[in-house]
């Protein structure tokens, strides 16, 4: 399959983003509630039935100058290596980690980006059975920036390494097999606000999944509890896409099992909830409680979709100079973070973390 490569979104301070989804909360949709409360958290992003983790086995050509790329790109004719996704170049054997403070690895006059680098391009191609079903590719993490290609066509475009980049690939889907195409450049514009004490790494290196969504879905949702006289309000707000004729929206708040509140409301294109006198123990440090929050999309009394939420119950507050917890005085004495393995840089699983 041939694709005819953007050369200039990467070096473009105008582009941050191209054809790009908007930001939106982090969650893994089930079709059936009860499917979703018999898989732990750990093993909820692999177990979707309607999210399937594209991570794996990718097809990667490297190059060491981009001016070797050809300006239209034939897939087919090109002698891919095989990796694993996701990766970084400097983990994998195709450039030399680099760890700086505070430098750039470049030296250019402000603002420029370098006109001689490497580049990665990566290939996979994915199964459609449906392509009434509207079809979201999310990468979690590409670092420094992507230009997306499916099936000969140019999607779109996003940098911001550490952040999800989302895009809506519905109409450049059919049913059987896809072919998907990005390309990541080594450096980008948005590169001179990534200069940080960090190994600089390149690549995919988090996960990409491929959302398969009924016509009408939930898009988004914002959960926010909030304390007044000693008692505990949360309150929601869900963002639905699609024809939303006979469609309702509800949630419960469980603990153990055990519903502690819950709502059924009129699905509209933003629906409102609140939950006001809850009896919920607040969360801390030392004793962690948190409960699940579960938000239902059914349309005529059919379960279309099942999300959950991870929720604690906290206040936050600094008065004056002073940062208070949950009321209480507490004192920062420093925090600085960066996802590394040793190993595996950037590339963090879920055992790392935990």
């Amino acid at each position: 399959m041939e694709y005819k490569l953007n050369t200039t979104n990467y070096r473009d301070f105008k582009v941050i983003e191209d054809n790009k989804l908007a930001g939106r909360a982090y969650f893994i949709p089930y079709s059936k509630k009860e499917k979703l409360c018999a898989v732990d958290l750990r093993h909820e992003r692999t177990d979707s039935d309607l999210v399937e983790v594209l991570s794996g086995e990718w097809d990667f050509k490297y190059y060491n100058d981009i001016s070797l790329i050809p300006e239209v790109f034939d897939a087919a004719g090109v002698e891919f290596d095989r990796i694993h996704v996701p990766s970084t170049w400097q983990r994998t054997g195709y450039e030399p980690p680099v760890y700086l403070n505070c430098p750039y690895e470049f030296d250019l006059p402000n603002p420029n980006v370098p006109e001689h680098m490497s580049a990665g391009i990566y290939r996979k191609t994915f199964e459609v059975t449906n392509s009434d079903d509207v079809h979201i590719l999310s990468f979690l993490g590409v670092v420094p920036c992507v230009d997306l290609y499916v099936n000969g066509m140019y999607v779109g475009y996003s940098e911001g390494a550490h952040n999800s980049a989302e895009f809506d690939i519905s109409e450049f889907i059919y049913e059987g097999t896809n072919e998907l195409l990005a390309v990541v450049h080594k450096w980008c514009s948005g590169t001179y606000l990534e200069c940080q004490d960090m190994f600089r790494e390149n690549g995919i290196f988090r996960d990409v999944l491929l959302y398969r969504l009924p016509a009408v879905y939930i898009n988004d949702y914002y959960i926010r509890p909030r304390k007044a006289d000693e008692k505990w309000t949360m309150d929601v707000e869900i963002t639905l896409e699609g024809k939303l004729s006979g469609c309702e929206v509800a949630l419960s708040l469980e603990k153990d099992g055990k519903v502690i509140a819950g709502e059924a409301v009129k699905a509209e294109r933003l629906t409102y909830m609140t939950f006001d006198n809850l009896d919920v123990t607040e969360w801390n440090a030392e004793i962690p409680t948190v409960y699940n929050a579960y938000i239902t999309l059914y349309k005529n009394g059919e379960e279309l979709m099942t999300l959950r939420n991870i929720t604690g119950f906290k206040t936050v507050e600094i008065k004056g100079n002073t940062f208070t917890f949950n009321g209480q005085v507490i004192k920062f004495k420093g925090v600085n973070h960066h996802d590394t393995n040793g190993k595996t840089g950037y590339v963090m699983t879920f055992d790392d973390y935990d």
